[in-house]
């Protein structure tokens, strides 16, 4: 018996089915099966189903259309598994999702249905990171620990709609879902459970929502109202019979509670219950005529004042001791092992490096290793509002003119492709968050490793806090189209500007003035050699070639070429496999790890390609140790990224493997083709397949790259010998 069951009702979602039932398909951590319920669907739905050779794929079908709670029964009838969850059609399903919310719901015998949190997909299935950050923000504020839920749901409706799972037993005993409804049935089961149990919340983002012309609810002009209607019919109709106890109570007194909703949804102030004719006169002059009005004196002002002069402040250099600290958005970070080695590397070279991280990252895939810095770590979230009010403070009396126009600057500066007051005040409140942290922490210059818009917080801060700010450009911070903003303030105004290549410098140069250029340091990543022992000498045997690639599975990474390369030489007999190893970068890159896996189903290569998932640094590092050939077809993304000296590249060449990778930016200064690997154009699977081949069939030659590979790191990435003008440069002696 499986310990869950998915519930899947399905009409006429021919076009989206099949990615919903792979996205569950793709689940690990749990034993589960999967029930698609076709409600009578008219088009190719119950084929789609169908045409999947799964054991764990069950269909039912109606012959007509009967409604959703009808479907969920029938799932409940046919179910014998403990936790039931409930994944629309249209739908997708995060790795590990099933898995976090049974966990949930076994963390305590009083939860009733546990749920999580959805951002929302366009058709393919695409999001953008503004959008979904904008969500992330919303739940942040709206989804709160301790959240009461019977007055939520009153007032709000629907808070809890992505992947509600539930305890079986709860269906025994407050019943099954009403049929008699035809929306909100799954509103009108979470009052009954919340009368016997309580409602837990899974506080990630595990589920993606699809937006689609065939969501005609969300198309409809009235659908607040009518939604609105329906619960209020439902509230009495629960209050009447008794079945829902506290609706009788007066802190949830569903008339009070819902005619606050009424007024959320009419978009009134809670006063606006007295429906006072001159209120509603404001509200209306004040969201017609007076917004419109000053949001287009805002983008005048973003477009034509953002050369206004605001200039730096820098300290003095003194006698005390210079504290340095570097700002992320996450660390540790399981695909940043080089920002991990160069503070460590600073630590040991003497210099007094604090990071300071808006929030922490893969903690439980580091190494340990990765501990002690994360302990060490100062964390910005959850802020502190009491700590924020004394930092704004101190700031605004400190120097109100320079409190005033910092942020000017940050209002009229286009910092980043979303762009609103009200992110300008966001932004504005990191930064004045960040110098307060500056200044608690005794640190007397801020470095930001990345040149994204946590470069730009750090300079605004920098201002604030009277503190030196440099920043290093590595890849993404300068090519991804979402990230080309407001460069030439974050280079123009930085003490010392790092990047990592040759190609890197000669693009920085096109955002400031020549009399600039002198304070761009090229300075190759580094690694630890002693790390990178490879082994002296591997005795092959005659099974198949290992081929290897560590990639987060991203487009730059260039793995749909690397999967129809494999392809080719499966064709041609030749005997190998593929290991890649990596995690999807999500919710931001979900649509390109779901064409890479139906790429790789549609090839056939289940039985020599495989995707081993995000790992720890010690499994990279055994692996490593025992393939052969290490592959990195890089490519430029259709949104410009492009990676520039790959890390994993570098850490390959190390451990004595022949590489594979592609001529593309920075690469040609880590590999030189012929001589420490080979190089290939992007997006070329047969150079690529042929540069395989030529290695699978000539060992003395995987050697002999393999050898002037690890010379090549020697000469130019050891860390031991380029953090020398780190230290120089955080001196001031650079």
């Amino acid at each position: 018996m499986a310990e869950l069951t998915v519930s899947m009702p399905a009409y006429n979602t021919e076009r989206f089915i099949e990615g919903a039932i792979e996205s569950v398909l793709r689940q690990k951590g749990v034993d589960y099966e999967l029930i698609v319920v076709d409600d009578g669907s008219q088009d190719g739905t119950a084929e789609v189903v169908q045409s999947f050779d799964d054991a764990r794929v069950r269909l039912i079908r109606n012959e007509s259309r009967m409604g959703i709670a009808y479907c969920h029964n029938r799932v409940i009838e046919h179910s014998r598994s403990p936790f039931i969850a409930h994944v629309d059609s249209d739908d997708m399903l995060l790795p590990g999702a099933l898995a976090k919310m049974v966990e949930k719901l076994k963390s305590s015998p009083d939860i009733g249905q546990a749920h999580c949190h959805f951002f929302d997909v366009d058709e393919q299935g695409r999001t953008t990171r503004e959008a979904f950050r904008k969500r992330r923000r919303w739940f942040l504020q709206s989804r709160t620990p301790g959240m009461d839920y019977r007055r939520e749901l009153l007032v709000f409706g629907s808070v809890m709609n992505a992947l509600r799972t539930y305890r079986r037993e709860v269906f025994e005993t407050v019943g099954t879902f009403n049929e008699a409804l035809r929306w909100g049935e799954d509103w009108e089961m979470a009052l009954r459970i919340l009368n016997k149990y309580d409602i837990g919340l899974v506080p990630e983002f595990l589920y993606a929502r699809r937006l689609h012309e065939g969501n005609t609810w969300e198309s409809l002009r009235f659908k607040g109202l009518r939604s609105w209607s329906q619960r209020f019919l439902i509230a009495r109709r629960l209050r009447r019979s008794h079945q829902v106890g506290f609706l009788r109570q007066q802190q949830y007194d569903p008339r009070r509670l819902l005619l606050l909703g009424l007024c959320h949804i009419l978009r009134l102030p809670e006063m606006a219950a007295l429906f006072s004719i001159p209120r509603r006169a404001v509200h209306f002059a004040a969201r017609h005529l007076l917004a419109p009005v000053l949001e287009r004196a805002y983008d005048l002002a973003v477009n034509h004042l953002s050369w206004w002069p605001i200039k730096t402040i820098r300290s003095t250099k003194g006698a005390q001791k210079r504290r340095f600290a570097y700002y992320l958005w996450r660390f540790p970070t399981l695909s940043e092992t080089f920002i991990r080695r160069e503070i460590a590397a600073l630590d040991r070279s003497g210099l007094d490096v604090q990071v300071i991280a808006d929030a922490p990252g893969d903690l439980h895939l580091l190494d340990q290793k990765a501990e002690s810095p994360a302990q060490r770590t100062h964390y910005l979230l959850p802020e502190d509002e009491g700590l924020f009010l004394k930092y704004r403070s101190r700031f605004r009396a400190a120097d109100p003119l320079l409190y005033l126009s910092s942020f000017l600057n940050v209002v009229l500066c286009r910092y980043g492709s979303y762009k609103t007051l009200r992110e300008d005040f966001h932004v504005f409140r990191k930064a004045i968050y960040l110098a307060g942290a500056l200044v608690d922490q005794g640190a007397n210059h801020v470095h930001a490793p990345w040149a994204d818009k946590c470069a730009f917080i750090a300079w605004i801060a920098s201002r604030l806090a009277k503190v030196p700010y440099s920043v290093q450009a590595r890849a993404h911070d300068l090519y991804r189209a979402k990230h080309r903003y407001a460069h030439r303030e974050k280079f123009g105004n930085a003490e010392f500007i790092v990047t990592n290549c040759a190609y890197n410098e000669s693009h920085i140069r096109s955002f400031l003035p020549e009399r600039d250029w002198h304070k761009i340091h090229v300075i190759y990543e580094g690694i630890d050699l002693e790390e990178f022992l490879p082994v002296q000498q591997k005795l092959h045997e005659s099974g198949p070639v290992r081929i290897l690639s560590v990639a987060r599975l991203i487009e730059e990474k260039g793995l749909v070429y690397l999967l129809q390369a494999c392809k080719m030489l499966r064709d041609r007999g030749y005997a190998f496999t593929c290991q890649i190893l990596g995690g999807p970068e999500l919710p931001h890159f979900a649509n390109y790890y779901v064409t890479l896996k139906k790429l790789h189903r549609a090839l056939g290569l289940d039985d020599c390609v495989s995707f081993l998932g995000a790992q720890p640094f010690e499994r990279v590092l055994a692996e490593l140790g025992s393939a052969d050939i290490f592959v990195l077809p890089c490519v430029m993304a259709s949104d410009g990224s492009r990676d520039i000296t790959p890390n994993a590249l570098i850490e390959a060449m190390a451990m004595k493997l022949p590489v594979i990778s592609t001529n593309l930016s920075g690469i040609p200064e880590s590999v030189e083709n012929g001589g420490s690997g080979i190089l290939v154009p992007p997006k070329d699977e047969q150079a690529l397949a042929d540069a395989l081949m030529q290695l699978i069939e000539d060992e003395d030659l995987r050697r002999e790259l393999g050898e002037r590979a690890r010379k090549r790191v020697q000469e130019r990435f050891d860390i031991k010998k380029n953090i020398a003008r780190y230290v120089a440069l955080f001196q001031g002696a650079g």
